[in-house]
């Protein structure tokens, strides 16, 4: 008799993931299909890991039925989670989830059904590839380098450099995957793609399950030839992957929060690696790992110095808000900002300003006792909203928790309650003081919580019915629109001071992907970059787009200090009802982990506390973490979340 062991839906423990059954003789199964089980007296579905002849030593149940006619995994994408079980430490069901649509993982009476609409769009005429991009093209085509990684200053032309490699893959028979950071890339690459590739599916975390469900079918029989998507579509179940292509690679969006806490980048590669699919890397501001690899040897490195429209790189102009202060300027825009922006209204231009906070104010305190509003499950500020809601509230960014807006003091019953700092609702309110003829739109997290608010922007900038943009960090990268001159950076200083190891690393990327919406086609664009801190590094790289002395002063900071690329880092946060606690069970996980060739720092978290829990940092550097990791038992683990090559170390 034959035995199959089964990874069953919800019925695992941190002791026991699969379980061992008898296949029936009249049953054909193999690894990586569906069945369905008896499993505590119900029945639930489960997916074939292995299949043997070693009889256990109990008496078996046998299989009940296939869930249905469809292999649901491949024996690639098994090994790879396998590997993500392994490697960042979650369970194999978690692993397996990732891979798999919620509406495929179940028992179902009847088929799902299956629409294939296809895009029957004729190709459109490519644009004629410079030179630069042509030998990168064929270079890539030719030597067949495993890894490559563009580096090409915004504006470039990476993306049709990809769309020339797309078409070369699908000419071979195969499939191609183009991950995007983030879901307000997607539409404008769609629109590129689509011209091209009429088989091509969009997957990112607004398209609904079932949708989500069909499309993994299709690319599954190999009816799709081209998936684009953030960084979930890395698991898409391809028949035949030849080319993943990473759009902006530097991004952190592409590493999940949550466990499984997976960088889609690192997923990819091993994925390349099972498949041999070719791997294409791209950035204006590579992440210093990657240019460490390249600079190695290990991904072969392409350089493209000039936009394609020969336009120069946008000017660049750091105002010190501190010399506008001594001037008497207290407002949100420096002189020369303000005088741009009439400048720009007047061409009939377009603007883009930037400011990475959302909301009207940063905090809300009483000027006679000192009171500031806080979130009771996280002690952190509360960020105060004045035009998102039907009426004014105070919220945390972090868990959401919601507040009335006081009217008098909590703790001295003072009415001199006041809103400090700054958010990108009292940008729009200021602007429209300044400018009561523009039209002025806000992209945050609360202006694009519909599901076709990224593609209504696009279309609505691109159509020139807005004058001026400002938005959070997801304005920062991908946007191409013709007619944007000017972008104003406002507050660089935000996130200056983390002490993190990649917060310079971090500035520079964001800054300067920011600056490169300006001035995109025939004139050169202007950046207004506003600080009180000119001299940080992060601001002078990024005042003459200097990556190359950025990477050189952080690779050889990371050396010195051992950090990554030159190790390996894990990071513990442990989660306990008060502080003490959570400290005291860090001390003692320290003492269990000591090794010679490791360090190991102790110290609280960045935010202490999240949703009523307390938290503290145990961070692991070393040649090899993991191993050390494996050392310790389930329960020493209990209330500690693992995040493997973590991107940020407080």
């Amino acid at each position: 008799m034959r035995f199959a062991d089964i990874l069953i839906q919800h019925a695992y423990s941190r002791k026991q993931e699969s379980f061992t059954y008898a296949i029936p003789s009249d049953l054909l199964l193999k690894k990586g299909e569906g069945v369905v089980v008896s499993f505590q007296s119900s029945e639930k579905a489960g997916l074939v890991m292995d299949i043997h002849d070693r009889k256990p030593g109990f008496a078996t149940k046998e299989v009940v039925r296939k869930l249905g006619e469809e292999t649901l995994l491949q024996e690639w994408q098994i090994e790879i989670a396998e590997w993500i079980s392994e490697y960042y430490f979650c369970s194999k069901y978690d692993a397996i989830s990732l891979f798999l649509p919620k509406q495929i993982f179940k028992i179902r009476k009847r088929k799902a059904g299956v629409t294939n609409k296809k895009n029957v769009q004729k190709e459109a005429a490519a644009r004629a590839l410079t030179e630069d991009q042509s030998k990168i093209v064929d270079e890539i085509l030719s030597k067949k380098p495993p890894i490559s990684l563009i580096y090409g200053v915004t504006g470039a032309g990476k993306t049709e450099i990809y769309t020339q490699l797309i078409k070369n893959c699908i000419q071979k028979g195969k499939q191609a995957l183009v991950l995007a950071p983030e879901i307000a890339l997607t539409p404008q690459l769609l629109k590129t793609f689509e011209a091209h590739f009429p088989r091509i599916a969009v997957i990112h975390s607004r398209v609904t399950e079932a949708r989500r469900a069909e499309l993994w079918r299709e690319i599954q029989k190999g009816e799709i030839d081209v998936v684009l998507g953030s960084r979930s579509a890395v698991f898409s179940p391809f028949k035949t992957l030849g080319l993943i292509v990473m759009d902006e690679e530097h991004e952190w969006s592409y590493k999940q929060e949550q466990s499984p806490r997976y960088h889609a980048r690192t997923v990819a590669l091993k994925i390349a690696e099972k498949t041999g699919a070719q791997v294409v890397f791209g950035s204006a501001t590579p992440s210093i790992e990657s240019m460490w690899q390249a600079r190695q040897g290990n991904y072969a490195l392409f350089t493209l110095k000039e936009r394609i429209s020969g336009t120069a790189l946008p000017k660049v102009e750091v105002v010190d808000m501190r010399d506008e202060l001594k001037g008497g300027n207290f407002s949100l825009f420096s002189t020369s900002l303000e005088q741009k922006i009439s400048s720009v209204l007047n061409a009939k231009e377009q603007v883009i300003l930037f400011l990475n906070r959302r909301g009207s104010a940063s905090s809300t305190v009483c000027r006679d006792c000192g009171y500031n509003s806080k979130c009771p499950d996280c002690e952190l500020p509360l960020t105060y909203h004045a035009h998102n809601f039907r009426k004014p509230l105070l919220i945390c960014h972090h868990c959401g928790h919601l507040d009335p807006v006081p009217t008098v003091c909590p703790k001295c019953r003072s009415t001199r309650i006041r809103h400090l700092g700054l958010g990108t609702e009292r940008v729009e309110t200021e602007l429209q003081k300044l400018f009561p003829l523009a039209r002025i739109a806000r992209a945050d997290k609360d202006t694009m919580s519909k599901k076709d608010s990224h593609t209504e922007l696009h279309e609505k900038l691109n159509s020139h019915e807005i004058d001026i943009l400002i938005g959070t960090q997801m304005i920062g990268k991908g946007f191409d629109i013709a007619k944007v001159s000017l972008v104003g950076i406002l507050m660089a200083d935000l996130g200056l001071h983390i002490p993190d190891f990649r917060t310079t690393e971090r500035m520079f990327q964001l800054l300067t992907q920011v600056a490169g919406r300006a001035g995109r086609r025939e004139k050169q664009g202007q950046v207004v970059l506003q600080t009180y801190n000119p001299e940080h590094p992060a601001i002078r790289f990024s005042k003459t787009h200097d990556y190359d002395g950025l990477y050189e002063q952080e690779i050889s900071a990371r050396e010195q200090g051992h950090f990554p690329p030159f190790t390996r880092m894990i990071k513990l946060l442990i989660l306990e009802k008060t502080m003490e606690l959570a400290q005291k069970k860090a001390e003692a996980l320290k003492k269990l982990l000591v090794d010679p060739e490791h360090q190991i720092f102790s110290a609280p978290a960045l935010f202490a506390k999240t949703r009523d829990q307390y938290q503290w940092n145990l961070l692991i550097q070393g040649p090899n973490p993991s191993e050390l990791l494996k050392k310790l038992s389930p329960e020493d683990l209990s209330k500690v979340r693992i995040d493997v090559d973590p991107l940020i170390s407080i």
